[in-house]
């Protein structure tokens, strides 16, 4: 019996062993040690990857090169061809960090730092000369006829002055001075509708490269090359509550976004897509800030997903429909809410631009029956992030974004007398990543960590419930052997009964039996012969 109850004690102990430390003490452990390093606490080595990437993301910029420059100014619909990628390494990082161990914040800009590579942008080299629509003046242009048509009369002086009497807005210029080196601006002109317009220019010259007070060049990516943004961004650090790790509280000092005069547009929603929460599954909607279109997206589970060798799940995002979802009827500009897929940034930025996926992928089909040459596709033009859930951590992505100008007939400005009524794409650009080798180990090491301990406790759990079931079939034996033994002894018992009885009646033959009982049964009767006279 002892050995049994030492099997029993050790089948159960290895089953409240297994259970307890594998389900509910290790997971507590973890989770602590999980909160120590997933902030954004200086010192940690989440905090210096966040604030400095290790890795160049993968920036790419596709142009849309007009094959009908003069067709589209006599009413044709625009015919375009893609040109791209421009390839560039693109290097993150943040300065001027200012932290608050108070209100559990870091405050932040951003540099960002990019270097074009010409053998992976697939034989390009930035030189080729394109057709490509001037933002600046049809930036000017639809600007005006939306805030003030009455200035257009002005307009087209400035334009002309500014442009040495251009013909048409499509402007045949290379590649790279789009893309960086910039487009002329002349304001050394004196007229008065150049001098008003080129006040303007003035007073935000940060959006310009300057030259010098008269001279200025208009670029994509020309003044944001290398240098500090002045945007200032606050986030949560995560120390107090995990869960508010990278939430944006802040921009520019303002607890609101403060464009769309609506409580639920305005309001600072997600993180700064740098940096998630851990324990993100698939019934959890991911949400960031986006500052170049002044809203908030949501990411959406759609499938699950095996990256660097670690299983992920991805989650896409899409601009939504101002038009018919109730919630983002804020997004509408004065004149009318745009249809599905696309997103008017007058109201963010200052200027007409219209945000949309590349190739106009999932917005409404009437705008792309206004322009040719494009060929929407989920593979290619799809925001797409595969997130490891457990520790939250982005193991690879595309953030994908293109802007558009919507162009119509303008009776006041020659050059767009005739023009289509269409949604122009302009340029659409790609930021893509994949972790690092030596960040996916760590992240790689964790699952092992969590599937060894998880193995372990299963193994002690079922070889607890084994040893224990061995204990219940040895004890189950041991009671056998009783009820066998206990049955013999009775048997033997009862045999002995019987051959006392049959003593005992022998015994009653003789007068002086009860008086002298025999002690032994297996005495034998002698017989006396009779007495002789």
């Amino acid at each position: 019996m002892n050995r049994i109850k030492k099997f029993a004690y050790l089948g159960g102990g290895l089953f409240m062993f297994g259970v307890f430390f594998g389900f509910m003490i290790f997971p507590k452990i973890l989770k602590i040690e999980i909160h120590k390093q997933v902030n954004l606490k200086p010192g940690t080595d989440v905090r210096d990857v966040w604030s400095k990437i290790p890795f160049a993301l993968d920036f790419r910029v596709y142009l849309f090169n007009v094959t009908n420059p003069d067709g589209i100014k006599n009413g044709e619909k625009p015919i375009l061809r893609q040109v791209g990628p421009y390839y560039f390494e693109e290097w993150h990082e943040k300065d001027k960090l200012i932290d608050s161990n108070k209100d559990d914040t870091v405050e932040y800009s951003t540099k960002n730092t990019y270097i074009f590579k010409a053998e992976k942008s697939h034989g390009l080299t930035g030189e080729e000369e394109l057709v490509l629509p001037h933002i600046f003046i049809l930036s000017l242009v639809m600007a005006a006829v939306r805030e003030r048509p009455s200035a257009m009369p002005i307009i087209n002086k400035a334009v002309n002055s500014m442009f040495k009497n251009s013909d048409n807005v499509f402007v045949k210029t290379k590649a790279m001075d789009l893309i960086f080196r910039g487009l002329p601006v002349d304001c050394s002109v004196t007229d008065t509708a150049a001098t008003a317009v080129c006040n303007v220019v003035r007073e935000n010259s940060d959006a310009f490269i300057v030259e010098d007070e008269n001279h200025f060049k208009f670029s994509l990516l020309g003044t944001k090359n290398g240098t500090t943004s002045k945007d200032r961004t606050k986030v949560l650090r995560g120390v107090k509550k995990q869960a508010d790790i990278g939430r944006v509280i802040e921009f520019n000092g303002k607890t609101k976004i403060s464009k769309w005069n609506d409580t639920f547009c305005d309001s600072f929603n997600g993180t700064d897509s740098y940096i998630f929460r851990p324990y993100l599954y698939k019934d959890d909607d991911i949400v960031t800030y986006a500052p170049p279109i002044c809203r908030s997206l949501s990411a959406y589970y759609e499938k699950e997903t095996k990256v660097l060798g670690i299983h992920t799940n991805r989650y896409t995002v899409w601009l939504g429909d101002s038009s018919t979802i109730p919630q983002q009827k804020c997004y509408c500009p004065a004149s009318g809410c745009l249809k599905a897929g696309v997103m008017d940034l007058h109201k963010c930025i200052g200027v007409p631009l219209v945000a949309s996926h590349p190739h106009l992928w999932r917005a409404h089909n009437s705008y792309l029956k206004m322009v040719d040459g494009l060929n929407p596709t989920y593979e290619e033009h799809a925001i797409q992030i595969d997130f490891e859930p457990f520790s939250g951590t982005p193991i690879a992505g595309k953030k994908r974004m293109q802007f558009n100008i919507m162009i119509h007939p303008v009776e006041k400005f020659k050059i767009m007398k005739n023009f289509p009524e269409a949604l122009l794409p302009l340029f659409w650009i790609e930021e893509g990543f994949l972790l690092s080798d030596e960040l996916a180990s760590q992240v790689k090491l964790l699952h092992r960590v969590r599937g060894i301990v998880k193995t372990m406790s299963i193994m002690m759990i079922l070889g607890g419930l084994g040893i224990s079931g061995y204990a219940g079939f040895m004890f189950y034996q041991e009671k056998q052997t009783m009820k066998i033994d206990v049955t013999k002894v009775a048997s033997k018992n009862k045999n002995n009964n019987v051959a006392l009885s049959v003593t005992n009646v022998e015994n009653n033959g003789n007068t002086n039996a009860n008086r002298y009982p025999l002690k032994n049964s297996n005495l034998k009767t002698v017989k006396v012969p009779p007495a002789v006279d």
